[in-house]
């Protein structure tokens, strides 16, 4: 059973029939003096009430957490949602809030870091240049693969998402001189999406790679490389998702590419727009 937020004493409280005498006095302990609990190491603890730290740890996996460290992350959550209003204006005050909050402010500054101007402008010359492009992606790149077709697409780019592994293959033994492809794999390890971009590679189309790693085979194979961040490594980063970091780089693609065409970009947008509206 997973306890979150304040459903966590519940929780304790409906195990107490399992708990040694031991791990008992700790979890009336900690019923009682949440606040203080939530302050102290598993050391502390362990002398205050005069129970090993191995008895804490055991405590913990009995009600679902791997260990202590977990289990007072989720005593912190509990005690936030207790003592903080429900208004929006407070959301950032909530711990694991502000935390992913930071996380997001991360990936916007690396993104920014990480992209230059340069690269910025060389993916909108490919993108102007090529007659069809061809987007590849598997899974959640998949996603963003057709995220990507119809952001541009409303601007006048021909663009073709393609996310069965199979029909990528196909795909790619069409494409020409005059095609632009574009691979996405975060981890640069997809290799669904590096057997197509070598058979579009072999074709003479031109090859923009979207990756977190610049080691990876797809990033050498690409004409244009542009990095994003990988969220793998951020606390928290299971709950952010995986597209967005590829949204960003997109936005900034689209901003310079209508830049550099504003009268004409706009008035394609808005005649792709009143098409729906008259629906």
């Amino acid at each position: 059973m997973e306890y979150l937020g304040e459903n966590l004493l519940h929780g304790i409280t409906c195990t107490m029939d399992k708990f040694t005498t031991s791990e008992a006095e700790l979890a009336k302990y900690i019923i009682k003096n949440p606040h203080e609990i939530s302050q102290l190491s598993i050391s502390q603890i362990a002398k205050k009430i005069h129970i090993s730290p191995a008895t804490i740890t055991r405590f913990c996996q009995k009600i679902s957490f791997t260990g202590f460290n977990q289990f007072k992350h989720e005593l912190k959550r509990y005690i936030d949602l207790k003592d903080k209003p429900s208004k929006a204006s407070d959301i950032k005050e909530i711990d694991y809030f502000s935390n992913l909050y930071q996380n997001h402010l991360e990936i916007i500054e690396t993104t920014f870091q990480k992209m230059n101007y340069f690269d910025i402008q060389q993916a909108v010359i490919l993108l102007n240049n090529a007659q069809r492009v061809h987007v590849y992606g598997i899974g959640n790149s998949g996603i963003a693969a057709q995220e990507f077709k119809w952001k541009f697409f409303r601007i006048g780019i021909h663009v073709e998402s393609i996310t069965d592994p199979h029909q990528a293959l196909m795909d790619a033994a069409l494409s020409t001189d005059k095609s632009l492809v574009i691979g996405i794999s975060v981890s640069g390890k997809t290799k669904e999406v590096i057997n197509a971009i070598k058979i579009a590679k072999n074709q003479g189309a031109a090859i923009l790679a979207i990756t977190s790693d610049k080691t990876s085979e797809l990033y050498q194979l690409a004409d244009v490389p542009l990095l994003v961040m990988s969220k793998s490594s951020m606390y928290m980063g299971q709950n952010i998702s995986p597209t967005l970091p590829l949204f960003l780089l997109f936005d900034l693609i689209y901003t310079e590419l209508v830049a550099k065409d504003y009268m004409n970009r706009l008035q394609i947008r808005d005649k792709t727009l009143k098409a729906l509206e008259d629906i």
